[in-house]
């Protein structure tokens, strides 16, 4: 199974680039989840009910909308037989990551997505990975932005850095 990851998009509306992303980076993935701060509540209603694909998402910072305010500060989901948790982040750069993986039991989810820095990451903490997409649309120490699609195939999970916009 192919799960595109998107966080931090920014965006006040579903714009056109937003769309290209959607198609092009991300357009081999089966499932999307987005790990908070889409801002605008029109690119999350764009994500649910225009987008074809499934969709599930949290709530960040910047989701101050009826519609931001509406989603999941955290979730857990099953994909292909892997439990998937979902949350932006919150607080200083220093000790995030350890704070989205403290989010979340050690059983309770073996892949752990997550925002709020705008920086990409994916690393293996014991038997667990930490995946933060990055930013498409509002990087940070990138001059391009990145989504993320994560392969879930039995009990392998792959991560794969797709960079948006620049050369």
């Amino acid at each position: 199974m192919r799960v595109g990851l998107l966080s931090d998009t920014h965006l006040a509306h579903p714009e056109g680039h937003l769309r290209r992303v959607l198609a092009e980076e991300l357009g081999d993935a089966e499932v999307l989840l987005h790990a908070g701060d889409h801002v605008g509540d029109g690119v999350i209603g764009y994500l649910e009910d225009e987008e074809p694909r499934p969709y599930l998402a949290v709530a960040g910072n910047m989701d101050l909308g009826v519609r931001g305010r509406a989603l999941p500060t955290r979730r857990v989901v099953q994909l292909n037989g892997i439990a998937v948790g979902l949350v932006h982040g919150w607080g200083a750069p220093a000790g995030l990551e350890q704070r989205v993986l403290e989010a979340f039991g050690p059983d309770e989810a073996r892949v752990v997505v997550f925002g709020h820095s705008h920086r990409p990451l994916a690393r293996q903490v014991g038997d667990r990975w930490l995946v933060n997409p990055g930013s498409a649309f509002h990087p940070r120490g990138s001059r391009r932005g990145s989504v993320a699609l994560l392969t879930l195939e039995g009990y392998r999970v792959a991560v794969e850095f797709r960079l948006v916009g620049g050369e």
